[in-house]
């Protein structure tokens, strides 16, 4: 079974993961929980309360993820390593430059002829 951080619930910070957890709650707890239990943490207000309540029902019902070591392995792989994109990167950028150089070589040359 999956265990889960009270700040893996959508609407728990980590100030009120931390009061939550010195008052002993858990995800399965929050999901249990009724919003005045909730609404005593500061911050919490009724519909805060009830937003936290079914995030974490939900995060209890959801199907368990696939290990990230297996999505890492079946997806798809990138052929070019870090440096070689390194210097794809640099090669562009000189690419850039040199047409710039050549823009300017066009111009300078096209103002010499109209003098």
């Amino acid at each position: 079974m999956v265990q889960f951080s009270l700040i893996d619930i959508k609407g728990v910070g980590p100030v009120l993961a931390a009061a939550l957890q010195e008052k002993k709650f858990s995800v399965k707890k929050i999901a249990s929980a009724s919003s005045a239990q909730l609404c005593a943490f500061q911050g919490v207000g009724p519909v805060t309360a009830k937003g936290i309540i079914d995030a974490a029902t939900a995060l209890l019902s959801a199907p368990p993820a696939k290990s990230l070591k297996r999505d890492l392995k079946s997806a798809p792989q990138e052929k070019k390593s870090v440096k070689s994109k390194g210097k794809a990167i640099k090669k562009d950028k000189k690419q850039k430059k040199d047409g710039k150089k050549k823009k300017n070589k066009k111009k300078k040359s096209s103002k010499k002829s109209k003098k």
